[in-house]
């Protein structure tokens, strides 16, 4: 069973983390929003992931106000139904009436113009990216190995943001696999340069975000889901840009 009030307390926190020390309290309709999330036992690292993504089209458009909890709803539909298919939950379970989370999410992005729902901008998306990894780089706090493989990515990332500056058609195609490559080799490095006891620790963060799935997934489907879940995991940890386009 997920503790909805323990839920919102975290929810809360990474929004006021997000909105840079300012808290924006969940309360309200916020509050109704997120016990739905919670009762459908959408996992935590889902929505900060999620609450992030927003929050950076957020912060690069004309707001000034701190980001609010309701606005994230759209991106938090689509990503649980990108998770949900990446980790093998159906989407609709047998038998079930009613519309799916894939529906919910079209509905919901639809009353976001600037949500996940459009094609993404490919420039703006890179440029995001190699913020986040040039901020990175230039953190002490990192092991150097890690960094040195950051260093590497973002001199790759920042080629391919030059030459792909007007790519279109099936060159716009080879980039985006481009970076499904670079992302994958991102993760590989941080899982291999974290320190000793900081996998382990995002394992069991995993399995207990994924606890209310465990009576649908077994064995290989159970591990491929901790996988996917701990990857998101450590991007939330070590504030990792997700090259690849999708965004999942």
């Amino acid at each position: 069973m997920i503790d909805v009030g323990e839920y919102c307390r975290q929810v809360e926190d990474y929004l006021t983390r997000v909105n840079g020390g300012h808290l924006v309290r969940v309360v309200g309709p916020g509050f109704e929003l997120v016990r739905g999330w919670a009762q459908e036992a959408i996992p935590l690292s889902v929505v900060f992931r999620a609450i992030e993504q927003k929050a950076e089209r957020h912060r690069s458009g004309s707001a000034t106000r701190p980001l609010r909890i309701e606005f994230c709803e759209p991106d938090v539909r689509t990503l649980y139904g990108s998770w949900r298919r990446a980790v093998g939950v159906p989407v609709r379970e047998p038998g079930q009436e009613g519309t799916t989370e894939i529906e919910e999410a079209g509905r919901a992005a639809s009353l976001d113009p600037a949500g996940p729902s459009r094609r993404p901008s490919l420039s703006k998306h890179l440029d995001r990216a190699i913020d986040r990894l040039s901020r990175i780089v230039g953190r002490l706090d990192h092991p150097e190995a890690f960094r040195d493989a950051v260093s590497s990515i973002l001199e790759q990332l920042t080629s391919l943001r030059e030459s792909g500056r007007h790519a279109r058609g099936e060159a716009r195609d080879a980039l985006i696999q481009q970076l499904a490559v670079l992302d994958r080799q991102l993760m590989q490095a941080v899982r291999t340069t974290s320190p000793a006891d900081v996998l382990p620790q995002i394992v069991r963060e995993a399995e207990d975000d994924l606890g209310a799935f465990r009576g649908r997934l077994s064995g290989p489907a159970w591990e491929h889901a901790v996988t996917v879940t701990v990857d998101r995991l450590l991007r939330t940890r070590y504030e990792l840009p997700t090259i690849e386009l999708d965004g999942t």
